[in-house]
């Protein structure tokens, strides 16, 4: 599952798992940007967002009133079995990927670029 977004200046913008990723069964895969100009008609892909995943990305969702800089934000798993996740976000356009600490040992911290 990914996100929908229909841009001011008419791009429609999807953001979302729908490359194969390392647990080829179950949830998820490896994050893509794709795009159309054209009300969805047809659609290009971008770029991909992640590759070499230890686990599948999945559920990429929308912030309110996202900033250019924090456009998506979704979690990784094992969807074959219990794992560790771990939270991740992109920029609008997809060329950049950042991860969330796994533990919080100060008040705050800076996420971690992949």
């Amino acid at each position: 599952m990914g996100s929908l977004y229909i841009e001011p200046d008419g791009v429609w913008r999807i953001i979302a798992p729908t490359e194969p990723g390392p647990q080829q069964r179950g949830t998820g895969g490896e994050m893509a940007l794709w795009l159309s100009k054209d009300d969805g008609g047809t659609w290009s892909k971008e770029r991909d967002i992640t590759h070499g995943s230890p686990r599948n990305h999945a559920y990429a969702r929308r912030p309110v009133n996202a900033h250019p800089d924090f456009y998506a934000f979704w979690a990784d798993g094992n969807p074959d079995g219990f794992s560790e996740s771990h939270l991740y976000f992109t920029n609008k356009n997809g060329d950049g990927v950042w991860e969330l600490p796994y533990e919080m040992v100060e008040e705050e911290t800076k996420p971690k670029a992949r």
